[in-house]
Order: C-alpha cells, then structure tokens, then sequence
C-alpha cells in the first residue's frame, strides 16, 4: 500500500509528539547556551526558521533543511550579547558567543554538517586577600558588635585582591547528517557533544536532534524538530558528581516563499517551540510555548531586510550578497531586544 505525502509527515510529526510526552521537568535549563540561536539571518528574522533552514546554519535550526543548501556551504558569527550599553558599537557584550560550522554535499549519500558553537564570560576575576595582620587567617574583619559575623559597616582588616582570572565557557560540537527520502520530504539530524567549565569544574554531556522539512507545494515549507531527543545529559567532575538533564522539545513551523518581478523575493515564517518546563510561571505567553514570526525580504537579490518576533522581544537585521567568480558570500547583521540589553550578532557565510 502506498501511502501519500501528507500521510507521511503526520505520521512523522505523531512520533515525534508522542516523543515529548516523556520530556522530563527537572534540570530542563540545562545547557540553556543551546537556545540563543546561531547565524544573524537566522535570528534577524525572529528565530523562526525551522521550515526555512536552506543554508549552512540548518545544523542548528533543522538538520533536514541541509537538502537545500545549494553546494557546500560555511558560516561563522560574532556576537555581542547584553552589552553594556556605554556607546561602544560591537565590542562591549557581556558574553562572547560564537559560532562557525560547514556544511558539504556528497553525491548519493546525503549532505554532512560539522559545527562549533561556544559561549564564554571571560576574565573573571578571582579575588582573595592579604594577611595584612599576620595571623595566618585570611578575610579579618573588624567585628564592632561582637556578634561572630561580618555585617555591613564593619570593615575588612585584610586587604581584599585580585590573585588571578577564570572563565566559565560552555561548548558544543554538533556533527549532523541528512538526506531525501522522498523528492519532497527530507530527513537529518545532529549529535552534539557538550563541554562546560567554570573555574576549576567541568561537565560534559552527549544529545541528539532530529528533525523532518516537508514540501508540499512550490513555494510552501513545513518544518519539524524534536530537540535533545534522547533528553540531553551532562555530568559535572564535582565531588557528588551531578547530572544535569536538558529535557526534550518539539519545534514546529512553517514557510511561504514570495517573489515579485524584477524587484526582489523574499519570505515569511511562523514557529512555535514548547518552552523549558518552568517557563510559563514567569513569563506573559504562559502554556509552555514559545511562537515566533520572522520576515525577510531580498531587492534585486543584493540587499535584504529582516525584522521578527522571537518570543521575548523584537528582532531586526540585514544582509548583503555579493558574487565573486563561483561562489557567493553573504554578510549579515541582527539585533535582538532583551531586558539584560541589546544583543548584536554579525554572520559571514559563503557557498561554493
């Protein structure tokens, strides 16, 4: 019995639904550097990507979408989040998140993805103190009450310093495979190998994405993802040894591709991603989901324009094309509104 396209991608999608059911509340927030989003298109345009992913940054938003990257692909992304609002433009976020990655197609066999995502606070300082009396206890302070405890007012006696500086760094490895398994319907997924550290701790953990893109009619893409589907653990070398468990999602859009003659063409998406387990009891959405709104719109194939919703705020970007000899690169821009402070990420990506 054979069956039809729109019977095929229900099916997929009720698998991957009766997946989430199994999601686990605790630890949900873990890893959380995984959900900031990579590539400036991508995040300019509000995050709502999923049914679009047709270039190298598909490895993170969905895996199927590589089917569509037209020949091999890179992309790399600087970004300055929460910064520090004091006029300076780029350089003054107070994380360094970054992200590079290639995307290559292999003839019969599908296309392969390798990606590096990491997020770092940097120079931290680690502070101690100087014996100033000489009595082999650091941390004296002037007890004025005799109460035991230092309250405020009561100087220290030992000189507070800097003794040297740490960073907390958060790292993924996403390795990611996919394929047509129908001209319409395409199948990938990633395995992504995490490392934290802060300090003299560090944990490392192993998770799995999966997602399908069906295209149903010319123009008209539909998306799919079940993130961290074997529910993402990491370890930490602590002395309890603690592990931390990144529950499982399930992300799910759609997009319509346009064009007008001789102007330009462009797109417009919509997603909507169950949030982490504790989020709808402090945020206005409330129901454990996420829902987001992108466009984008390209003139005369050279400038685009981008602006979205992300689901905590408003998102806007650029980009320009340009063509040297084979091969295409491609510079963005975004900015995303958040209450910590505005977040700008630049993207360079080509294909060739």
């Amino acid at each position: 019995m054979k069956l039809n396209y729109f019977t095929i991608i229900i099916l997929l999608i009720g698998l991957i639904l009766s997946q989430t059911a199994f999601a686990a509340d605790e630890g949900s927030h873990a890893a959380e550097f995984l959900s900031h989003g990579v590539g400036a298109r991508a995040l300019g345009m509000g995050s709502a990507f999923v049914a679009i992913a047709d270039d190298s940054t598909a490895t993170y938003w969905n895996p199927a979408g590589m089917t569509n990257v037209e020949n091999n692909s890179f992309s790399a992304m600087y970004s300055d989040t929460f910064g520090s609002s004091d006029g300076s433009f780029i350089t003054n976020g107070l994380v360094n998140y970054n992200f590079v990655n290639y995307v290559h197609q292999i003839e019969g066999i599908g296309s392969l993805g390798l990606s590096w995502i990491r997020l770092g606070v940097d120079d931290i300082p680690r502070t101690t103190f100087i014996d100033i009396d000489n009595n082999g206890r650091l941390g004296d302070y002037q007890d004025i009450n005799g109460n035991g405890e230092k309250d405020t007012g009561e100087p220290y006696i030992d000189r507070p310093t800097v003794a040297g500086y740490f960073s907390n760094t958060d790292n993924a490895l996403l390795i990611s495979y996919a394929r047509n398994i129908q001209p319409v319907i395409s199948v990938g997924g990633s395995v992504k190998l995490l490392k934290q550290s802060i300090f003299d701790y560090s944990g490392s953990g192993f998770g799995i994405d999966i997602g399908f893109m069906f295209t149903p009619y010319k123009g008209l893409r539909l998306g799919t993802m079940l993130l961290d589907a074997t529910g993402t653990q990491i370890r930490w070398n602590t002395a309890d040894k603690p592990i931390f468990t990144r529950g499982r999602r399930i992300r799910l859009g759609g997009a319509y591709q346009f064009a007008f003659n001789k102007i330009g063409n462009g797109s417009i998406s919509a997603d909507i991603e169950t949030d982490q387990a504790d989020y709808a009891e402090n945020n206005d959405s409330g129901g454990g989901v996420i829902y987001r709104t992108g466009v984008e719109f390209w003139l005369f194939n050279t400038l685009a324009l981008r602006t979205g919703w992300n689901g905590h705020g408003l998102s806007l970007g650029s980009g320009l094309q340009l063509t040297v000899s084979t091969m295409t690169f491609f510079v963005d821009y975004a900015f995303n509104s958040h209450t910590l402070g505005g977040s700008q990420r630049i993207s360079v990506s080509g294909q060739f």
